[in-house]
């Protein structure tokens, strides 16, 4: 007689193996889950922080190669007799113009608020004066209490009645007085230029946002109807009480929440280096989620199939995604590198912290000293300037290493190709890569035309002087 004891034992155990098995299954599609939307968010938060590191160091750039710029400028504009030519000032404005091809306009304004004359237009009576406009009263005190050079809110052009942001620099005169404001109109959607051909992902939004919270630029552009609203008030919403509540933090990654406590994107920001201004980047969660549920479809698979291969499949997952993540920051650095390439009108140098040899070097740099890329790889960037001591330098960059100042600039000669010389004014700086490690970085602006016009007047001023001492 059958054993009917023995066999319901026997069917109780299959029915608890069973269901043990059941919740081993589902707990670790629990975990597969949690852990796999964890490591989407992950990815796509490196994506992001590196398309703000990228983008950031690039248009700090920009800006550094503007304010040099500006200050050339300024510096040509002085006169010894203390009024400008006005005639000679509409050339060299216009001038400047012409080689910032992305600038809309570029005017000179006096200390009282009176435009002198534009890029496009010569000294005239009917141009019109900001002294009653209180935005203009408020840049000037900026300028007059802290940097020469500030990037500013934006408004609607005095000219053309566009949205521009304005970049500004305070020429002082001899006594350090305000003189004259130069103040290059630069359009809000201007910026795009280094975001639009990116290889980025979906984004909800891109832009650059001054500490008041106003928004200097951002991509994709708004319609017509929203350009007011966007860019007439300081921002509103999570990322501006995040950089409120952090004090505008050096670089940060957080994730958004709405009133209910749901992630609703996902925020890369990074604060330029030189200047008061933050970049952010956000991404919508529904994108995180579209990348997340499409990864899972093999992982499903193989669950149902056998436990073990998720483990292997699993680990080959996390391979391929570090291994796009790094393809995807090559792809993002050779952009911005083509960019800078193309779009400076200056000479730029990057080279080894340690060797000082030229790792990279623009166009222009070529072009100006007649060397190809492979030939500056095998030279320092002390043998383009023979008269820069070893020990001047070694002490110069030291000091950028410790981090007592973030930029250097100074004064030298630099030897081209064929053994010729002309003179240049190098703005030297330290960047830091969480890729690449730390590099320098020299901006090379030939300063030609300024040494030119500094000996004219000096040779104007030699006989006032000797009559002075008679």
């Amino acid at each position: 007689m059958p054993d009917t004891r023995s066999e319901l034992r026997h069917e109780r155990t299959l029915k608890y193996s069973a269901t043990v098995l059941v919740f081993v299954l589902l707990a670790y599609a629990v975990f597969l889950i949690s852990q796999s939307w964890r490591e989407a968010k992950s990815e796509q938060a490196e994506q992001l922080a590196t398309i703000a590191a990228l983008s950031e160091n690039s248009i700090d750039i920009y800006f550094t190669q503007l304010r040099i710029g500006m200050q050339n400028l300024g510096a040509d504009l002085a006169d010894p007799a203390g009024k400008p030519d006005l005639n000679r000032a509409f050339k060299l404005v216009n001038r400047f113009q012409g080689l910032h091809t992305e600038l809309r306009n570029v005017m000179l304004i006096r200390a009282d608020g009176r435009i002198l004359l534009t890029g496009d237009t010569p000294n005239r009576p009917d141009l019109p004066t900001l002294a009653d406009d209180p935005a203009f009263n408020t840049f000037r005190d900026e300028l007059q209490r802290g940097s020469p050079f500030a990037v500013g809110r934006p408004g609607a052009g005095h000219i053309d009645k566009s949205w521009i942001v304005s970049a500004r620099y305070a020429v002082a005169d001899r006594a350090g007085r305000l003189a004259y404001i130069i103040s290059a109109n630069l359009p809000v959607d201007m910026l795009q230029r280094y975001w639009i051909d990116s290889i980025t992902p979906n984004i909800t939004a891109l832009g650059l946002v001054r500490d008041d919270g106003y928004l200097v630029s951002r991509y994709p552009e708004p319609d017509a109807d929203s350009m007011d609203k966007l860019y007439d008030k300081p921002s509103e919403g999570a990322m501006a009480e995040y950089l409120r509540a952090n004090d505008h933090p050096q670089q940060g990654l957080v994730e958004l929440r709405n009133g209910k406590g749901k992630i609703t994107g996902l925020l890369a920001v990074r604060r330029l280096r030189h200047y008061p201004l933050t970049l952010f980047v956000e991404m919508p969660v529904t994108e995180v989620r579209t990348a997340w549920r499409h990864d899972m479809h093999a992982p499903y698979f193989a669950m149902a199939l056998v436990l073990a291969c998720v483990f292997g499949f699993f680990s080959l997952r996390l391979h391929r995604r570090a291994w796009t993540v790094e393809k995807r920051r090559k792809e993002l650095r050779r952009h911005y590198e083509q960019v800078l390439r193309e779009r400076s009108p200056n000479e730029i140098f990057m080279f080894d912290t340690g060797t000082l040899q030229i790792t990279f070097a623009n166009d222009t740099a070529l072009e100006n000293l007649g060397y190809t890329l492979e030939q500056l790889q095998k030279k320092t960037i002390l043998s383009l300037h023979p008269e820069t001591g070893i020990e001047s330098f070694g002490t110069m960059i030291e000091q950028l290493r410790r981090g007592e100042r973030e930029a250097i600039s100074y004064q030298t000669v630099q030897a081209r190709a064929n053994g010729s010389t002309y003179p240049v004014e190098v703005n030297l700086q330290l960047i830091k890569s969480e890729d690449d490690g730390e590099r320098f970085m020299a901006i090379v602006q030939d300063i030609t035309a300024r040494k030119q016009a500094e000996e004219n007047i000096e040779k104007f001023n030699a006989p006032l002087e000797r009559r002075g001492r008679g």
